[in-house]
């Protein structure tokens, strides 16, 4: 999946009031190998402009729709909703793990987790049964198919490694 959204526009659509944030954020989502960032010329009819590209890995990734955005909730909601939809199985809105287990994975304390899950269940976001904690807004929690490089990744994971995909041994 590739970008090439101006920084300037990320940084009005998500009310950010500094460009450079975005730009820090983005150099450490590229450390962290989230993102790839390719920098390049353009000439245009008022001279050289830098413009970048973005490009996302597509093996394993959620999508969230903008409607997030103009819920009214909490930022904070809105986050642990976000993260909690990166916790979800591959291709659902269903995560397995219990709130001790999501704590210790999400860096939050159990508090935390239960006070957000509780008003994510209240307010409509979630339910929680015996198959699991469950996103019930799939206008805003899409549910993507996997790459077929992931599900033959999952499937014979001895033999195909990240290290084979980065020589360029399987294309």
């Amino acid at each position: 999946m590739e970008s090439y959204i101006k920084q300037d526009n990320l940084t009005d659509f998500y009310g950010i009031k500094k460009t450079d944030q975005i730009r820090e954020w983005l150099h450490k989502f590229e450390s962290l190998g989230l993102v790839s960032i390719d920098k390049f010329d353009v000439y245009g009819q008022y001279g050289k402009f830098n413009r970048c590209s973005y490009r996302l890995d597509t093996e394993h990734y959620v999508l969230i729709t903008n409607k997030l955005y103009n819920e009214p909730i909490s930022k904070e909601l809105k986050g642990f909703l976000a993260l909690l939809k990166c916790k979800c199985l591959n291709g659902t809105n269903t995560t397995l793990y219990s709130q001790n287990k999501l704590a210790e994975e999400l860096g939050l304390s159990k508090g935390t987790i239960s006070r957000y899950m509780n008003e994510a269940i209240e307010r409509g976001y979630a339910k929680r049964d015996k198959k699991g904690t469950h996103l019930l807004r799939e206008d805003i929690f899409l549910i993507t198919s996997e790459s077929q490089l992931a599900i033959i990744k999952n499937l014979y994971p001895e033999i195909i490694t990240d290290e084979d995909l980065e020589r360029g041994y399987i294309a």
